[in-house]
This record gives C-alpha cells, structure tokens and sequence, in this order.
C-alpha cells in the first residue's frame, strides 16, 4: 500500500534496507512486541523490550470495554461532486468502486485497526501540503483517480525473463493475451498494472475497521485531519472482506478495546521500530523444454 522514495538505513546486524516504522505493540503478546521493536530479528527477546510491551498491555487494558462508532460517518461535501463523478466516469476504475463499497465522509479516529504495523516516513510524505480546509485535495490522495504510472521493468537474456519491480505492492499481473505479432510469429504473455489503491472502511457486525489505506491514514491523522472521504463497504462475513496475511487477530479489531487508527500515534500502546522494506515483484519468464517419447 505504500511506494517508498524516501532514504533508507540498514541496520549492523542486517543484510537488508530498513525504514522508520510504528508498532501496535499493546495488542501483541509481550514476545512478539518485542519482535516488532527488535525490527523482526529472531532472537532471544529484549528484557527492555519485553518490560515496554507489557506496560502498553497495560493500557490498552486499563481502557474502558467498548466502543461507540455512532459518529463515525458525515455527509460528503458538496465540492466533491466533480471528483466523485470523475471517478464513476472512468472505466479503469468504475468496476473497482462498484465492488469496493460507496464514497462517505469518515473520521479517522473512530475507525479500527487491523495492521500492527505502519512505515512512517513515506506515509507523512504522500499527504504532505494537506489541509482540512480543502477536502478536494485529500481527496486525490484518498480515492486517486487513475493515471498512467510506468513500472519499473528489465530483460534478463541469461534467464530469458522479464522481471518487474516496485514497492508498491499493488503491481498485479492482470490479464493474459495470445496473438500473431508478425509473419509467422505469435505472441503469448501477461499484462501487468499498478492498481490503484483507495481508502477503505470495511463494516462487519457494526464495527468497523480500515480495509486498505493503513499509510495514508496514520499520515493524515499526523497532519491533524480526521474527516476524510473513503469508501465504505458492509460485509455479511470476514472471508468476504478479503485481508491479508499478517494483521492483528480478528478478534483484537472486533473486539472490547480495539485498536484506533489513532493509536498509532500513541506513545502509550505504539512504539517506534525500523522493519524490514519488502518490493513486490513479477517475473515473466520462456522457458524451452525437450522431453522424451
């Protein structure tokens, strides 16, 4: 959900390029806290780390139960409209609207989270320059219209492949085609796409929790904006809201004291750390086989 361009630090004890992070710590087990603030390094925990992640335990637990997301959603303002519209109005994006839920005014504070962790630096980048005052502009950065973003991509004639590259991990391979491409030529292979990603709020048995979005989020809530337009969509069962791997348990964001967007921003239940950068990647790749018989 996020394409990083800012600079990158590599830790000693590290092979790999590490960027400035927040952790939901106070809804892990003191163990895997721990892991997160070690930046993912396997080994014997911290007592430090331990001692920081029992404490934001603590707190979380000493919360009251429940949580009331009755003023969850607004009305859209009307400037709006010609943004929304143009959205609708694009093919590339109509069919992902359609099946990702409807555009309302939410505020960030009410809103769960479902991710334990966040990369810090690029998410205060992409907001960077927004204010509450001009909805239209977050806007463009909440339910971006589409564009044409190359991707980065190379030929390897020792493996005869082409790979693709980008830490944007919405590059997806998104249809397949065959067909003539010269005299006595056919041509077989893959089309490739930076989807676009929205705002997402997914509803399930009255709570409600952020779906996509996770970056932009702590991002804008750290410039102080808390309403925002995203897309909100109701779901009858968690297999149909589709998650990834890797977030919270499902009954830590849907149950009595849930993680706040909010939360990431709380010295007292989220820590700082550095985790590990990751880039998605697609190899297209002919192969020519001989076999026997």
């Amino acid at each position: 959900m996020t394409t990083p361009t800012q600079p990158v630090t590599s830790s000693p004890a590290t092979a790999f390029a590490q960027r400035k992070a927040r952790a939901l710590i106070g809804w892990l087990s003191p163990e895997e806290g721990a892991l997160w603030l070690a930046g993912r390094q396997m080994g014997t925990p911290n007592p430090e780390h331990l001692a920081t992640c029992q404490a934001a335990r603590a707190a979380v637990a000493a919360r009251p139960p429940g949580l009331d997301q009755s003023a969850l959603f607004e009305n859209l303002p009307a400037e709006l409209g010609a943004h929304l519209a143009a959205l609708s109005a694009d093919p590339n994006t109509a069919q992902l609207l359609a099946s990702s839920g409807s555009p309302r005014m939410v505020d960030l504070r009410l809103v769960c989270a479902a991710q334990p962790q966040i990369h810090t630096e690029d998410a205060r980048r992409r907001v960077e320059g927004l204010t509450e005052a001009d909805p239209v502009a977050i806007a463009r950065v909440t339910l971006p219209l589409a564009s044409n973003e190359a991707i980065p991509v190379v030929f390897d004639a020792v493996k005869n492949a082409w790979i693709l590259s980008s830490p944007n991990p919405n590059l997806r391979v998104v249809a397949n085609f065959n067909g003539p491409v010269g005299s006595g030529l056919a041509g077989f292979g893959f089309a490739v796409a930076l989807s676009k990603s929205y705002l997402q709020v997914a509803g399930l048995g009255g709570r409600y929790f952020l779906r996509d979005g996770y970056h932009r989020a702590y991002g804008l809530l750290a410039l102080g904006i808390t309403k925002v337009p995203a897309l909100v969509k109701e779901f009858a069962t968690f297999e149909e809201v589709g998650l990834p791997q890797g977030l919270l348990p499902q009954n830590t964001y849907l149950g009595d004291r849930p993680p706040l967007l909010g939360d990431y921003l709380d010295d007292a239940v989220s820590v700082d750390t550095r985790l590990p950068i990751t880039q998605k990647m697609i190899v297209v790749q002919a192969l020519e086989l001989t076999s026997l018989g």
